[in-house]
């Protein structure tokens, strides 16, 4: 695999990595409200759930 392709690949490892940060960061926030939005976390972990996801085939991909 060429090194442009590689850097690409784990340059998006580290943003999914960040926005998965982000998301848990807000649940937290979410979860300390009166009212926490039940919909709103769920659609969150459900975002973090896909970004590990791509996570798991970028690392395959950096593996070959």
């Amino acid at each position: 695999m060429r090194s442009s392709k590689r850097k690409r690949l784990r340059k998006k490892v580290e943003s999914l990595r960040e926005q998965i940060k982000n998301h848990k960061g807000k649940i937290e926030i979410e979860k300390q409200n009166s009212f926490p939005n039940e919909g709103l976390m769920a659609h969150w972990e459900k975002e973090i759930m896909a970004f590990e996801k791509q996570i798991e085939k970028a690392m395959s991909k950096l593996e070959e």
